[in-house]
């Protein structure tokens, strides 16, 4: 019993130590080694992952109706850069950008136009009810003033009242029947021997 316990108990060999320690910073260097591969693969990952930021932002297919001017574009390019975004990420953005503005610009006009169209009618009520203009003369006074248009007027001044609508304006439409009252009493001549267009009027024209 005593050799059995003191054979157990004997100290193992240098030889048999030094194997030991060998085996040992063989597998620490292969842990080591392993954990460099795995921390250079992620971060191989991350750079491939990694958004590509373009060295300058260039937007060539904008919009119809949209445009980026080159002053635009050195103020936002910095926040693109800041936000890391990518040429396809500005990109999107843009267009967004775009979409907004071209429907509140439609918006915007869409509006004016109906508080156009509001405004003439409202002119037009008002000489058709005013006491010296409207009633039952309202259509002859309105000739008048419409040859007094066709006699003194130019096409672009027919093209601004219709755009306008001015030519519905009461005083503007009071104004050319004046004119037109001096012709027919023959205080006025027409400075052109040109025909005068028929289709040439206030009012309803230039609706």
């Amino acid at each position: 019993m005593t050799d059995a316990v003191d054979t157990a108990t004997t100290p193992v060999s240098g030889t048999e130590s030094a194997t030991s320690q060998a085996v040992t910073t063989e597998q620490q260097s292969a842990v080591t080694e392993q954990g460099q591969q795995q921390a250079q693969q992620q971060q191989q990952e991350q750079q491939a992952a990694a958004p590509v930021v373009p060295e300058a932002y260039a937007f060539a297919n904008l919009p119809e109706g949209y445009t980026v001017s080159d002053e635009q574009l050195a103020a936002f390019s910095p926040v693109l850069k800041e936000l890391n975004l990518t040429q396809e990420q500005a990109d999107k953005l843009v267009a967004f950008d775009a979409q907004r503005q071209l429907a509140a610009a439609e918006a915007g006009q869409q509006q004016a136009v109906e508080l156009r169209n509001k405004q003439v009618g409202e002119w037009e009520t008002a000489l058709r009810n005013d006491a010296a203009f409207g009633g039952a003369n309202f259509d002859a006074n309105v000739a008048t003033a419409q040859k007094a248009l066709a006699d003194f007027g130019t096409p672009e001044l027919t093209t601004m009242l219709k755009e306008s609508g001015l030519g519905s304006h009461p005083e503007v439409v009071r104004f050319f029947h004046k004119v037109g009252q001096q012709l027919a009493e023959g205080k006025l001549h027409r400075t052109t021997t040109e025909v005068p267009k028929p289709d040439i009027s206030l009012i309803d024209a230039f609706r």
